[in-house]
């Protein structure tokens, strides 16, 4: 998905997206995206996810303790 969506249209891709998913998937995305991405990156992701997905940030942190 990287390789498909142009890095500064990125951030509208996590607002878009991670509302629309369910926890489960949200985590899967958010591991996969911890995995894959070189820390400095996925701390400007996690940021962005945080954002996209409000309150519930609360309860998907527990599920991934590396956050």
């Amino acid at each position: 998905m990287s390789s498909t969506v142009p890095q500064e249209r990125f951030p509208e891709v996590v607002a878009w997206m991670f509302p629309l998913m369910g926890h489960d998937d949200r985590e899967n995305m958010t591991r996969i995206w911890q995995m894959v991405m070189p820390a400095p990156a996925f701390a400007g992701t996690k940021e962005l996810i945080k954002k996209a997905v409000g309150s519930d940030w609360a309860e998907l942190t527990p599920h991934i303790p590396t956050l």
